[in-house]
């Protein structure tokens, strides 16, 4: 009804003045005109289709692909894409004919005509300037109260998912302020097994915030996974419509998915947007104070650093000071050398080699930055790049699917369009300061999270016991091997040999395993998710 009200009032300016997670389609017969809208961050997903003088749209691709006049015509690009982690194209979508209304954009169709256009850029975007330190914790709690407290349903029940982390702790424990006495159920998943990492067991902060409000009810998951169904790539192929590019963390939360559906719940509150918004780490701003010759600046925020970090000085200096002025060509060179002329993007994934080079990767890599994969030397700003994480739009595309399985609807309180403006806004030195990380979201959440959790530096790892997770399923991965070997378009796509190989030098143990995740736990399985999917579509489309 809301939506509707904006739409009556300002027609195809109503998205521009809303707030929340939306899609829409508003009919001008006046002007016999069509807009399309999608909200800030893109959360909700819209598609459509130019077919000679119609247009088709809808919020899943299944909708779409499902009208005997679209194409299913697939993009190899964004095939690449997915594999090698780019994924930066937010209109573009894995099919060559369908694409997305851009997030915080609109489409317009007259006639013949059509426009796309954005209302929400980093343009968009005021820097915040305020007086006091503390003048920014206040409008920033008041921020992040209201982006949870609108969330909330005003019936039916709530429930989070919670760690030790910041960022679903903070949601949980405001959900439980909010609540007052009403009871809500919270879930955290535990390691289920021995492993050999030192990573930080998050139970007991978890355990702490439940111990602060006694309406929280807290189920803590820990299990191994023996009971929990392997991944079937080509079920999901036909039910998401798109590659479900998961990693052995998806059998592990997936308990926490059932957990959650059997609770019976409206609603589940995460914070997977918190890492980029309030809860952004900042940046040692070592590099900006030499440019501005403040030498003194720049030399104590490295010995702060390097403290924090517990790097050595001058790795720290070598990070901050020689590498940002180092050319690309020569990073690239060096990168060259240091993989004896493989690819970067083979390096941590099953991609096809030959593939990348009939697509000419390279060159497009270099022209979008993704030429040195995972580096932070770039000429895009942070504030650009945070803006780019929060509106990437592949999670969104399996949406369709997740509520085909019944799926609970779920909410970001940090995707809150008014708190991505005030945490983009605002400056460095706000989150980074004297060598403190995350400063602005440990004064933030001070007055609601247990002092243990805010003052932990170490980080907790997803299923750290990866290796006795999938240790019992090699004969599936196997099987699943040698079917994509016998799909042309799928053994064309990803690096078959090299998944043999990795399964045939399988680590004999948990310890010597330790140092291999990236490609056995994520490549590998990745991998099998991209292969069972072209096998799939083959099939349906040969």
């Amino acid at each position: 009804m809301l939506v509707a009200a904006a739409c009556d009032a300002w027609r195809a300016q109503a998205a521009e003045r809303l707030n929340g997670s939306f899609a829409f389609a508003v009919w001008d017969e006046v002007r016999r005109e069509l807009t399309l809208a999608r909200d800030g961050l893109g959360t909700r997903a819209l598609y459509y289709v130019e077919h000679g003088p119609h247009v088709f749209f809808a919020t899943t691709l299944q909708s779409l692909l499902s009208l005997p006049d679209v194409s299913r015509e697939i993009d190899d690009l964004v095939l690449a894409q997915y594999l090698t982690i780019e994924n930066q194209d937010t209109q573009r979508t894995l099919y060559r004919h369908i694409k997305r209304v851009p997030p915080g954009g609109t489409v317009t169709v007259r006639g013949y005509e059509m426009r796309v256009a954005r209302y929400w850029t980093l343009d968009h975007i005021a820097d915040v300037r305020l007086p006091r330190d503390a003048d920014y914790v206040e409008a920033a709690r008041a921020l992040f109260d209201r982006a949870v407290a609108c969330r909330l349903p005003p019936g039916g029940t709530v429930a989070t998912t919670v760690s030790g982390g910041f960022d679903s702790a903070g949601v949980t424990a405001t959900v439980a302020r909010l609540l007052g006495d009403r009871r809500f159920p919270a879930f955290h998943r535990a390691p289920g097994g021995t492993h050999p990492y030192d990573a930080l067991d998050e139970t007991p902060l978890v355990e702490a915030i439940a111990a602060l409000y006694p309406n929280i009810d807290l189920t803590i998951i820990r299990d191994d996974c023996g009971g929990v169904p392997t991944i079937d790539a080509e079920r999901d192929a036909v039910e998401f419509a798109v590659p479900r590019m998961v990693s052995v963390n998806a059998l592990w939360f997936q308990l926490v998915v059932d957990r959650v559906a059997a609770a019976g719940v409206d609603l589940l509150l995460g914070g997977g947007c918190g890492n980029i918004t309030l809860s952004w780490e900042g940046r040692p701003s070592i590099a900006a104070d030499v440019r501005a010759g403040r030498l003194a600046g720049a030399w104590q925020a490295a010995r702060n650093s390097a403290a924090a970090q517990r790097r050595p000085l001058g790795r720290v200096l070598a990070a901050q000071l020689v590498r940002p002025f180092v050319p690309r060509a020569v990073l690239r060179a060096r990168q060259r050398w240091q993989l004896g002329g493989r690819l970067p993007w083979a390096d941590y994934s099953v991609v096809s080699e030959q593939f990348l080079h009939s697509l000419a990767y390279d060159r497009h890599a270099r022209e979008h930055e993704h030429d040195l994969p995972f580096d932070e030397s770039t000429r895009t700003s942070v504030r650009q790049q945070r803006l780019r994480a929060l509106q990437g739009q592949v999670v969104h595309d399996l949406a369709g699917g997740g509520r085909r399985r019944g799926g609970v609807p779920g909410l970001d309180p940090y995707a809150d369009r008014r708190l991505v403006e005030f945490t983009l806004g605002t400056p460095n030195d706000q989150f980074w300061r004297d060598g403190q990380d995350r400063w602005l979201a440990r004064r933030v959440l001070a007055d609601r999270l247990p002092a243990e959790l805010l003052a932990e530096t170490r980080r907790g790892l997803q299923c750290p016991e990866w290796y006795e997770v999938l240790m019992p399923r090699r004969d599936e991965m196997a099987e699943a091997i040698d079917r994509i070997e016998r799909s042309p378009l799928a053994a064309r796509v990803v690096d078959v040999a090299r998944m043999r190989r990795l399964l045939d030098t399988w680590p004999t143990d948990a310890e010597s395993a330790r140092g291999s995740k990236q490609l056995y736990a994520h490549a590998l399985s990745r991998g099998i998710a991209m292969g069972g999917f072209l096998r799939q579509y083959e099939r349906n489309n040969g």
